[in-house]
């Protein structure tokens, strides 16, 4: 039995794409790169900064959205497991 906040996070992967996901990671790629060609230091500090902002923030929600798949997965594995033996 899940409890409220399980079912909620697997709700959350119909909500999240991936393709927005990668998304995240490659304007963080770009704005890092616009950030190490600029020639204004404020500039580029700021556009590293954002850069590296989205990288972690897209490869954090891409783990996650892994992990949740995994579980659904495995939740579904194990009620069609139950379903079938009772």
């Amino acid at each position: 039995m899940l409890n409220k906040h399980d079912e909620l996070l697997l709700k959350d992967l119909t909500r999240q794409p991936v393709w927005l996901l990668c998304l995240y990671v490659i304007l963080g790629i770009l704005a890092a790169i616009a950030g190490f060609l600029s020639t204004q230091a404020e500039l580029a500090k700021i556009s590293c900064l954002g850069g590296g902002f989205l990288i972690a923030l897209g490869a954090e929600k891409l783990v996650t959205y892994r992990i949740r798949k995994v579980a659904l997965k495995l939740i579904r594995q194990r009620d069609l497991a139950t379903f079938t033996y009772e």
